[in-house]
């Protein structure tokens, strides 16, 4: 456990060191995580997402996500669902939309408090039209993409007794797969996190921390991102 945790941290000062030559980014995510669980096996997750360029005086991109949930045991868990995701492009001063369907299987550890996800998408990513089209997309690029994340929650203790606070690292990257025209790199980008929370109740909390996004566009040239990262987790019993 301590050795996959302190191989994270190390990676991302890696990462943090050899990006002298990358183009360098801030943003601020803000972010909801829910869970709308209609019984035991059933559950409809979704989630929205405002992410904001240059600190807070730029647009960026919004991220709608949900999906059909089943869970054969308290630890596997399967989903099927859609993302509708468009992103401001400042050459064409248009919002592009892409949309996804993507499949996910979700594992929980029993002794930590650590999750596994892999997740497969298709995308349909928007291009921008040529200068002076009435329209503000010209066309679609179709690509498969792989992800796999991990998310370690430490709780900090004080005199041995839990408190409501925790620690949270998690790490995902993203590969472009066969049927690719978004990209024809298998690196697409990967996300590093290490935030602070606090747990409320067993059915909310939020947490706040640095996510550095390391990114590849389809020319090799890359770009990492300093992310001010806002969460909130909500359970919601119906």
């Amino acid at each position: 456990m301590r050795k996959l945790l302190l191989t994270m941290v190390l990676m991302a000062i890696v990462r943090l060191v050899s990006a002298q030559d990358m183009t360098q980014g801030y943003q601020n995510w803000y972010t909801y995580f829910g869970t709308m669980k209609l019984n035991s096996k059933w559950a409809i997750p979704f989630d929205v997402q405002l992410r904001v360029r240059d600190g807070i005086s730029n647009k960026g991109q919004l991220l709608m996500r949900g999906g059909l949930q089943y869970s054969p045991t308290k630890q596997d868990h399967i989903l099927l669902g859609y993302a509708y995701v468009p992103t401001y492009n400042g050459v064409s001063n248009t919002w592009l939309p892409e949309q996804r369907i993507f499949e996910q299987y979700i594992h929980k550890a029993k002794k930590i408090d650590m999750t596994h996800r892999v997740r497969l998408e298709q995308r349909w990513v928007s291009q921008p039209s040529k200068p002076g089209s009435a329209h503000a997309i010209g066309d679609w690029k179709y690509g498969n993409r792989a992800r796999y994340f991990n998310r370690t929650q430490l709780a900090i203790k004080h005199k041995k007794e839990t408190t409501p606070f925790y620690v949270a690292l998690q790490d995902e990257i993203f590969l472009n797969l066969w049927g690719n025209d978004i990209s024809n790199l298998l690196f697409d980008q990967n996300r590093f996190l290490a935030a602070f929370g606090y747990q409320f109740n067993t059915k909310l909390k939020a947490d706040i921390g640095y996510m550095n996004q390391l990114i590849q566009v389809t020319s090799g040239a890359k770009t990492m991102n300093h992310i001010l990262h806002f969460s909130v987790f909500q359970t919601i019993d119906l």
